[in-house]
């Protein structure tokens, strides 16, 4: 398979109400046999994001799928427990559904995605500000700062292990990463926030790491309700996400990228 196309979406947000859209409703066309959903989808805590689920493994081939911060929100849920149910639910999906959690997954001898979340680092001087601002503080149980970077430390270390790996053993492979969190800062979200002391949650500056560069040709990602598509030190860098509301200005559910 030397082409493949994806249809990338993220940012759906189900769970939030619309005058004209009931929750867990929302419908788009489909334009290649295989979907990748960038998180902030919907609370996997709500059944109906997994009837949603079911819904789009019946229209594609293929659905990958990375967490965002929001799928764990709820009463007492944690990161794991998040995690475990949509591992729970890719064991019932025939094969169709990738949940990328530091996941490998090789499409064709030359071509391999890489994803998880990607938590990004907070800016140490800014953690008293993240601290009582962020909702992911809020909504998810016993999460705080520390295990926030944790993640990103875990989350990070794997990309970088895992591209230096395939650039090292595998160069005749490209690869595309599909994270929720933001892998660069500037011009993967609104230009006004750049700076500010929340920032930081949002995207991290990468590009200077062993994660970019060849073999990595495409960087998908979602999380900052921002719409990009350019290039970064050789890098594709893409994002397609709805937000809130009727969604961003250049939000385009049927478009598909090819890898």
């Amino acid at each position: 398979m030397d082409q493949f196309r994806l249809q990338i979406l993220s940012d759906l947000h189900l769970e939030v109400e619309r005058p004209d859209e009931p929750l867990y409703a929302y419908d788009f066309p489909v334009s290649t046999p295989n979907l990748a959903l960038l998180g902030d989808i919907g609370w996997t805590r709500d059944d109906r994001l997994f009837d949603w689920l079911r819904a789009q493994l019946a229209r594609f081939e293929t659905v990958f799928f990375v967490c965002g911060n929001h799928e764990p929100y709820g009463v007492d849920a944690t990161v794991k427990d998040s995690m475990d149910r949509l591992q729970s639910f890719q064991q019932s999906s025939s094969g169709k559904l990738i949940v990328l959690d530091r996941t490998r997954f090789d499409v064709s001898p030359t071509l391999t995605i890489l994803g998880c979340t990607l938590w990004s680092a907070l800016d140490p001087d800014c953690l008293d500000i993240l601290s009582w601002s962020l909702t992911d503080f809020k909504r998810i149980h016993g999460f705080d700062a520390a295990s926030y970077n944790t993640l990103h430390q875990v989350d990070l270390a794997w990309l970088c292990e895992s591209v230096e790996a395939i650039r090292r053993d595998e160069p005749h492979r490209r690869v595309v990463v599909l994270t929720h969190h933001a892998p660069t800062i500037e011009g993967t979200g609104d230009p006004k926030y750049i700076g500010g002391p929340t920032n930081s949650a949002f995207a991290t500056e990468l590009t200077e790491l062993p994660c970019w560069g060849s073999p990595v040709h495409m960087w998908a990602f979602g999380h900052t309700h921002w719409c990009c598509d350019f290039e970064r030190k050789g890098v594709r860098v893409y994002a397609n996400q709805r937000g809130y509301g009727t969604g961003t200005t250049d939000f385009d559910p049927s478009k598909a990228v090819l890898l």
